[in-house]
């Protein structure tokens, strides 16, 4: 099952199926089918950014989908890929977004030009290349929002090992969709609840006073909240909480002292 989550807000949708009954296609064609009915439906200001790994680039694809004003897209390069860089984009180092960007430039790639990011991290020092269809977003950000990907990988962790859901219903569509749909809700539903619980001054303080004993983050980075891992402590709490009639404003110091610290 392919899954796509909403940077802005870090809700999901199951997307579709491309395994099951005996079947297994690669997902990039099954994403290229479906895509578009996830991402339209909602009005914007501003053509979508899809942010996708690398085994969904086909540059001639996403070339046509912002030529056709449908989509922009964001993804690392390759390590076959040999553009050829044939000029750069100006930008502000100053800028505190900005902080790891070493070049932005403007590379060919095949039969398609595309801007080309070069990028290493200020904590780990790791290097990555990142390569788009946008022209307008600062590069600081083109790398943030590929970085942030890494949330999705931690939502199928907290359904696995969290939430204990490691087998599939059934091996059919309508079975798989259903299961997809109510991971997706459950998900849904807890972030949700997350943001409730900020609103009301609750946080999940043992992971903030975590992060402050970690090296200073990048400026860019604290535009992310949303990206942290569910605590077991914040699920197993919730499961608690769901077979009681219990009012909201009595809930509340509950999940105060589960967020305060380590049990």
């Amino acid at each position: 099952m392919t899954y796509g989550l909403c940077l802005h807000t870090g809700l999901m949708r199951p997307m579709a199926q491309f395994q099951g009954d005996g079947k297994r296609s690669h997902e990039w064609p099954v994403f290229k089918k479906h895509w578009r009915k996830w991402v339209y439906p909602e009005k914007r200001r501003y053509l979508p950014v899809v942010v996708v790994d690398p085994a969904y680039i086909d540059q001639q694809y996403w070339f046509m989908q912002k030529r056709e004003k449908l989509a922009v897209f964001i993804s690392r390069e390759k390590e076959n890929m040999k553009p050829t860089v044939m000029g750069f984009f100006p930008y502000d180092p100053a800028d505190p977004v900005n902080l790891g960007v070493i070049a932005d430039n403007c590379a060919g790639y095949s039969n398609v030009i595309m801007r080309r990011i070069e990028y290493q991290d200020p904590i780990t020092k790791e290097r990555f290349v990142f390569t788009t269809t946008d022209n307008t977003l600062r590069p600081g950000v083109v790398a943030l929002l590929y970085l942030m990907r890494w949330k999705i990988e931690k939502c199928f962790d907290v359904f696995k090992n969290k939430v204990h859901a490691q087998k599939a219903w059934a091996n059919g569509p309508v079975a798989a969709m259903q299961q997809a749909h109510f991971m997706a809700l459950l998900h849904n539903l807890l972030t949700v609840l997350l943001h409730d619980l900020e609103a009301a001054g609750i946080h999940e303080e043992k992971i903030e006073r975590r992060h402050i004993k970690a090296p200073d983050p990048v400026p860019s980075h604290r535009m992310i909240r949303h990206a942290r891992v569910m605590t077991c402590q914040f699920i197993r709490l919730v499961r608690n909480l769901l077979p009681r009639e219990m009012p909201w404003d009595e809930a509340l110091p509950l999940f105060k002292q589960r967020l305060l610290c380590y049990l």
